[in-house]
């Protein structure tokens, strides 16, 4: 008889850890306070993510880690655009413009251009006013509701995966109501043994527009990313499969509203004007949406490791701020190399 397997968590760390164990046989359950069959709601991060590709230098040993984890995604992305593209994964063109580049961006430190197709640096003529320096390489977007509920139904439907909706206060709750299983954790915010979240974690509020885009919209076909002298980050990003197009962001470390700021929504809209103006339609957006989520974020990067616990063992998988879709796959399979080194985990 298998082992049984419990994933805690159905954002798209979550449901990238189950495929990976289900592809290799394993017999999975994922409990989860919000599914992606569910409607929205702030608390569950993944499905408001404007989800595209950005390197970028590597500045710790963590920041390493979690690069090689991106690379592994994104070439598991590039085979599923082509085999499987009504997974809304798509290439296009990512841009990214900076008014004060530090050191590792200018230099191209490492982690930045590694395994990146097409990455070349801008000439300064083809840089927007007040810009200094600038990239260009082949990204990948894809349309997060969407994939996550195209996640949902390979899992249910082509595995047999079974999905509760249950919410625990710990993870030793989750032990006593599944005993003798293997736990990954991929709860976000990282819910630990004894209770609580793991105080290293922190949540960045995210706010962003999704609107309509007028015809032969640019954006449909690129991302670019914008950083301001004063440490702004505005983008746009096309999501596929007429998804509309995201016009972000904000990161916001001590806010916890759950409801939209009529501050951030006008900011996002006057620096959108400036930047991106063929996003406009007789001078206005047409504003279908404003989406806010919360990042789960860790000091010190991501957790992925082993803890070994009386009833079982706890694979963590959390902690990835704002690259949850970029580490999504890359986490699962170290997350899978974790699992296969625990003794006696047959297969069905």
């Amino acid at each position: 008889m298998s082992k049984p397997v419990i994933v805690v968590g159905a954002g798209v760390v979550g449901l990238s850890c189950a495929l990976v164990l289900s592809e290799k046989g394993y017999k999975v359950t994922v409990i989860a306070r919000n599914l992606p069959t569910d409607a929205l709601t702030a608390e569950y991060t993944s499905p408001w993510a404007g989800a595209h590709f950005r390197p970028q230098p590597s500045r710790s040993e963590s920041d390493k880690k979690e690069m090689e984890m991106t690379r592994i995604t994104q070439k598991y992305f590039q085979k599923l655009a082509v085999d499987e593209p009504y997974s809304s994964i798509k290439f296009v063109e990512g841009i990214e413009y900076f008014e004060n580049p530090d050191s590792l961006i200018k230099d191209l430190g490492y982690g930045y251009t590694e395994d990146i197709e097409d990455f070349k640096v801008l000439d300064q003529k083809d840089l927007p006013e007040g810009s200094v320096f600038g990239t260009s390489y082949k990204a990948w977007t894809l349309n997060s509701p969407h994939y996550l509920r195209y996640l949902y139904n390979k899992l249910s439907f082509r595995y047999g995966v079974n999905f509760v909706r249950q919410s625990f206060d710990s993870l030793k709750d989750i032990f006593e109501n599944y005993p003798k299983s293997t736990i990954i954790n991929a709860s976000g915010r990282g819910l630990q043994y004894d209770g609580g979240y793991d105080p290293q974690g922190f949540l960045i509020r995210g706010q962003t527009l999704l609107v309509r885009a007028p015809a032969n919209c640019p954006y449909l076909e690129k991302t670019i990313t914008h950083q301001s002298k004063d440490g702004l980050w505005t983008f746009v990003i096309g999501r596929p499969l007429d998804g509309g197009v995201i016009l972000g962001g904000t990161k916001q470390v001590d806010i916890s509203q759950t409801t939209p700021r009529e501050e951030d929504t006008q900011a996002l809209i006057a620096r959108g004007k400036k930047l991106y103006p063929e996003l406009f339609i007789d001078g206005e957006l047409d504003i279908r949406n404003i989406n806010v989520g919360f990042r789960p974020a860790r000091k010190g990067g991501v957790r992925v490791e082993m803890e070994k616990k009386p009833e079982g063992n706890i694979i963590h998988a959390y902690g990835c701020g704002g690259m949850g879709y970029e580490l999504s796959y890359g986490m699962a399979q170290k997350v899978f190399e974790l699992f296969q080194t625990i003794p006696t985990t047959p297969k069905l």
